[in-house]
């Protein structure tokens, strides 16, 4: 049977080919967009952990430990043409203060480290503008690994600990973050959602492509049924035809996602550039993109030629479905209620906001997929109703016929403008 659906696929003529590739376009597109999102998840939170040592808690003091040695802390902002500047002066207190990552060492009083921007800014800007905010000389540049973005604009400014703790809003410190919690947070939270709002459309994408010519194929899966096939048969030949679309858009897919990588790296998705390799996936989002997404065609092909498995005289007689049942409202109404609960009680604290943000956004997208069909054929009734016009008559009368193909054709382009 593999050999025979592969035959069926390859050898099928101009329309099995021009069906073949069409889909895989469209797989193509999904993988490539999805691999995207995966992407810039991972260097969002990258570039998240490079800054998190610029956002130090202000209330923290030293520890007890006989030995432990504390920083003298001190953040603050400033501006240059536009651009903001972060500076952070620190003062140590002995030789085994803490130092930020991928500085050699603390700057002593008269020295700052400058980021690599922030740098080749001051070669090239009188030093009455800018060079002569800092006090002493530059020692040294900050590694690209403690730098958020390659534009950052960051120096650190030292000082003697005497002078520093005597400056309002400094703050003794035994340790430097090397992760933002509370920002960490907020960037998943973000994510979640994104990626909700991106794999919904994706899914639903893929299963419009892999509908194309559904009725064509119906009809041969049909026949193959009356002269004998099993189900069985049947199921495996549609898998094949499903798998081999899906693997030739998931390559594609690939080799699209890094062709237009460079192009990706510019846009500036948190309000700056990522720096190099932070727009890369790792090797279980290639291995989950890769095996899941021809796993969702094939469930997608045997679903839709779920009709013939069961019966193939019902593809012929073509008999109208059911209308949409009121229960289908059911997931978007408890949505709807969990987040309007959410905006006038509040959000709970920790962990826990992500996960019930997270189930509120789940239950309004996979709700609208679920009430869109329902929601069409009572547009469709009310229009057949009241119109007086024969044209619009019979449009109201073939979306109510098959509501559920009528809302499948528009469903990406709802979830993608929710």
């Amino acid at each position: 049977m593999i050999r025979l659906g592969l035959r069926l696929t390859t050898n099928g003529g101009r329309e099995s080919l021009v069906r073949l590739a069409v889909t895989a376009v469209g797989v193509a597109l999904g993988v490539g967009l999805l691999l995207a999102s995966l992407a810039s998840m991972n260097a969002v939170t990258a570039q998240n952990a490079r800054s998190a040592w610029l956002n130090q808690p202000q209330n923290t003091s030293p520890a007890a430990a006989p030995r432990a040695h504390s920083v003298w802390w001190l953040a603050v902002t400033d501006e240059f043409a536009g651009r903001t500047i972060d500076r952070v002066d620190v003062a140590a207190t002995g030789a085994r203060s803490p130092v930020p990552p991928d500085l050699p060492r603390l700057p002593g009083a008269g020295e700052y480290f400058v980021s690599p921007a922030l740098s080749a800014l001051l070669r090239i800007t009188p030093a009455v503008e800018l060079r002569d905010r800092f006090p002493g000389r530059e020692v040294g540049v900050i590694a690209s690994a403690g730098v958020p973005n390659p534009d950052s604009l960051i120096v650190v400014v030292g000082y003697s600990a005497e002078d520093l703790s005597k400056v309002p809003g400094a703050a003794e410190l035994t340790s430097i973050a090397t992760s933002n919690a509370s920002s960490s947070q907020q960037f998943l939270l973000v994510l979640i959602i994104g990626a909700l709002a991106l794999l919904f459309p994706v899914l639903v994408f893929l299963a419009t492509a892999t509908r194309l010519s559904a009725a064509r194929r119906e009809r041969r899966f049909a026949a193959m049924s009356l002269v004998g096939a099993t189900p069985l048969q049947i199921s495996m030949i549609a898998a094949i035809e499903a798998v081999v679309a899906a693997l030739v858009g998931v390559v594609v897919g690939f080799a699209l996602f890094f062709v237009l990588r460079p192009a990706l790296q510019r846009v500036a998705i948190t309000g700056a550039p990522f720096a190099p390799g932070d727009l890369s996936i790792n090797v279980v989002d290639a291995v989950l993109v890769a095996a899941g997404v021809p796993l969702a065609a094939v469930a997608v092909a045997l679903v839709a030629l779920r009709r013939v498995v069961t019966s193939p005289l019902g593809v012929s007689r073509h008999v109208t479905s059911d209308a949409p049942r009121l229960r289908r409202l059911l997931p978007l109404l408890i949505g709807l209620v969990w987040l309007s609960v959410l905006a006038i009680v509040g959000h709970p604290n920790g962990k826990a906001v992500l996960f019930v943000d997270f189930v509120g956004f789940l239950l309004l997208m996979f709700g609208l997929i679920l009430a869109g069909p329902w929601l069409t054929d009572r547009g469709a009734r009310w229009i057949a109703r009241r119109t007086s016009r024969i044209d619009v008559l019979l449009a109201g009368r073939r979306l109510s016929d098959n509501p559920r193909a009528a809302f499948r054709s528009i469903s990406g382009l709802v979830l993608a403008l929710f």
